[in-house]
């Protein structure tokens, strides 16, 4: 748990009549209430980024999406589709092909070619054709990608939890390392890694150790095929429980085999996390998605993360590999709702802070918006999801490769506006999260980057204005803010991603900015107000 310093503190309502203040040592303040407005109530802090950089660093490209190996047999990997939608959020992304659906698709390379795929294959063929349209995507954006591979129809069937729900095609190891082999010929240095089955503690009572000892009988079947590639794998890709005993008993029976066995095995060490249920009968809303109770468990979550990597010696990066704002497809309301945006922008930052260095959103590809196939339709796998980076507003829409910017997405785009650098502890107190989040990052560029998210929704009559004093090092001094807002009457809940802009800007159906968001000066003699549902991202210079 973190420890709260001393120099935090919260003020009362009353205490500041300015808004923002950002203080350098000579008393240096930037900031300016909207004019116009009617004044809220405030709430002060007071934060201090004298500290040193932690050891957590900030990596811009550590951000992703995981896509249903479904959606990838049927073809909607392409540089059409997706490039601009990638090339937004720079160059250095990662897509996970993977989801339940791996166990549900036809591998087709090889001897295997031409044989027909069963009935249960009803996430479709994955093809050579498939692979070449996700080459173009990976040359056209300078994105990587992780290769799921089937895990249920490979193991001991007495093994699995329930053979009768989603029963999988029969696929064959030989089947497998064709298709690696296909992939690793096509793709290069752009395929990561090979991930073995989909949350296997969900649908098989293996225990930790037979996964370990599962994901090394693939590793070495895919190495004596291909000796040259040298790949290595990705597991256990555990569900999104709280605990982590899964990765924990994964890594013990990992470094049973030797203290370089994991580095050797795997490329990374996978987990999911999702903040929140929509399966079964569960319900999330959005003051759930923004609570300090789901902020603190991600947080136990994540550190407990990091403390495996640590007993790994960091040979091995931590990642979670999949993750959203509910499970079972996103909750309607919530997921596709203005406060994701700032939601994902927390999320990125709080998983980057806590020292896991890969976070993937789990996304439909094409799909219309709102059109959400029930779990027992065979469309199911390539259904659109609530949780959805982007969807169509119509047909016309889809086949003229139109894909309307969601909510998530514009999270993912604000965090890309961030440099690569290394965590300043701003000393935020666990009692502020029910208004404020906040990071620091000292810059490789050398400047102080701050992000300030003020969660409370602007619709709710007791929301305030969040009002910040920032203690800066000696010599910084004047700075730029870029806003991430939405324009929309509804607030957090508000479903118009058509009225949110970060720095003025947004994303067009082609996926691309409409212009390059734009900052405002912060005049050192003028306070600013953090408004209820804006994050606010400030860079001030040495």
């Amino acid at each position: 748990m973190r420890t709260r310093p001393k120099s935090a503190r919260i003020a009362t309502p009353a205490a500041l009549a300015t808004a923002v203040a950002l203080l350098a040592c000579g008393g240096v303040a930037l900031a300016e209430p909207a004019t116009g407005e009617a004044a809220r109530a405030q709430t002060a802090f007071t934060l201090d980024a004298h500290g040193s950089p932690t050891g957590a660093e900030l990596d811009p490209g550590m951000q992703g999406f995981s896509v249903e190996s479904a959606d990838f047999a049927h073809g909607y990997l392409t540089k059409e589709l997706l490039a601009g939608r990638l090339k937004t959020l720079g160059p250095h992304g990662v897509l996970r092909l993977g989801g339940y659906s791996m166990d549900l698709v036809w591998p087709a390379f090889g001897p295997h070619a031409d044989a027909p795929a069963p009935a249960q294959a009803i996430g479709g063929t994955v093809d050579q054709a498939d692979l070449d349209g996700l080459k173009k995507l990976l040359d056209a954006t300078g994105w990587k990608v992780t290769l799921g591979v089937p895990l249920k129809s490979l193991i001991d069937q007495a093994k699995l939890k329930n053979p009768a729900k989603d029963p999988a095609p029969q696929v064959t190891m030989d089947q497998v390392i064709e298709e690696v082999r296909a992939a690793h010929d096509t793709l290069g240095d752009d395929l990561l890694s090979v991930e073995v089955g989909n949350e296997y503690d969900n649908v098989t009572t293996l225990t930790p150790a037979e996964m370990w000892n599962t994901v090394k009988g693939y590793r070495a079947a895919i190495d004596d095929a291909l000796p040259h590639a040298r790949l290595r794998m990705t597991g256990p890709s555990a569900n999104t429980a709280l605990t982590n005993s899964v990765i924990d008993g994964f890594a013990d029976a990992a470094l049973a085999d030797g203290a370089d066995a994991p580095k050797r095995t795997l490329a990374e060490m996978a987990s999911h996390l999702y903040a929140g249920s929509h399966c079964g009968t569960s319900n999330a809303t959005m003051p759930q998605l923004l609570s300090p109770d789901t902020y603190i468990k991600a947080r136990t979550k994540l550190q407990g993360i990091r403390a495996v990597g640590d007993k790994l010696r960091n040979t091995v990066p931590m990642t979670l590999n999949e993750s959203n704002s509910a499970s079972c497809s996103g909750q309607p309301g919530v997921s596709d709702a203005y406060g994701s945006s700032l939601w994902a922008l927390d999320h990125l930052l709080e998983t980057a802070q806590n020292g896991v260095s890969r976070l993937l959103f789990h996304t439909n590809t094409a799909a219309i918006c709102g059109d959400f196939k029930p779990r027992d339709s065979v469309d199911y796998p390539i259904s659109y999801r609530y949780y959805g980076a982007f969807c169509a507003a119509d047909q016309s829409q889809l086949d003229s490769h139109q894909l309307s910017a969601a909510p998530l997405y514009y999270g993912l785009w604000a965090f890309r506006q961030l440099p690569e650098g290394r965590f300043v502890d701003l000393g935020l107190p666990d009692e502020a999260l029910g208004k404020l989040r906040a990071y620091g990052i000292r810059g490789k560029d050398g400047n102080l980057h701050v992000v300030l998210i003020n969660i409370q929704d602007p619709a709710a009559a007791a929301a305030t204005d969040d009002t910040v004093t920032l203690k800066l090092p000696h010599g910084f001094h004047g700075g730029r803010q870029t806003t991430l807002a939405s324009s929309a009457a509804g607030g957090l809940s508000s479903p118009d991603a058509s009225a949110i802009t970060l720095g003025g800007a947004s994303v067009t159906p082609a996926g691309t900015a409409d212009r390059a968001p734009q900052s405002t000066r912060l005049p050192s003699d003028a306070p600013i107000t953090v408004a209820p549902g804006t994050a606010q991202i400030i860079t001030v210079r040495p």
